[in-house]
């Protein structure tokens, strides 16, 4: 149990170290943020691309402010291990953060401007991401928990504490990055 779930959590790491150096930093947040405006092909200028630049600089630190244990403006991966564990399996003091952050991140996966993330724009999210498009129709599948034909901001975070949380390979969660099951 504890492995899958500590496999989940270095994968996450690995997704947010874009650079690959072995800590992240604010450049690989930045990263991630370009790699979805590029995706979406939204300008980092526009209301929607600055709202989701916006999320990212708090997203940056919120983890700053809950995994940088010895403040050096770098993020290992034993912090933030720890502090996911601290989040999630305790029910730390992410959440309120969170939902903001996710909130502007389906914003701007909206791309029709319906109120509804669909399977079409997910699945833009999750190629961003590096999911195949099997992957994301399977993911889109698991996380409409509703079966609206939409992935709400309460499906996406509840998927996110799964994830962390039920080491069990067929839960919503654990599609938020199916490639990641596979333990090596």
């Amino acid at each position: 149990m504890k492995q899958v779930l500590q496999h989940r959590i270095d994968s996450t790491f690995a997704h947010y170290d874009v650079d690959g150096n072995g800590v992240i930093e604010l450049a690989d947040i930045y990263a991630l943020a370009n790699r979805l405006l590029r995706a979406f092909g939204e300008p980092a200028s526009s209301e929607r691309g600055s709202e989701l630049v916006d999320a990212y600089d708090r997203f940056w630190e919120m983890l700053v402010d809950h995994c940088d244990a010895d403040r050096d403006g770098k993020i290992g991966p034993e912090e933030y291990r720890a502090a996911m564990m601290e989040a999630f399996v305790d029910h730390g003091p992410f959440d309120a953060d969170f939902l903001e952050i996710v909130q502007s991140l389906l914003d701007l996966a909206d791309t029709n401007g319906d109120g509804r993330v669909d399977a079409d724009e997910f699945g833009v999210l999750l190629k961003a991401r590096g999911l195949s498009e099997e992957e994301c129709g399977m993911a889109f599948a698991h996380l409409d928990t509703d079966g609206d034909g939409a992935i709400s901001v309460q499906e996406y975070v509840a998927a996110v504490r799964d994830y962390y949380t039920n080491p069990a390979e067929d839960t919503p969660g654990s599609w938020l990055y199916p490639t990641s099951l596979q333990l090596t």
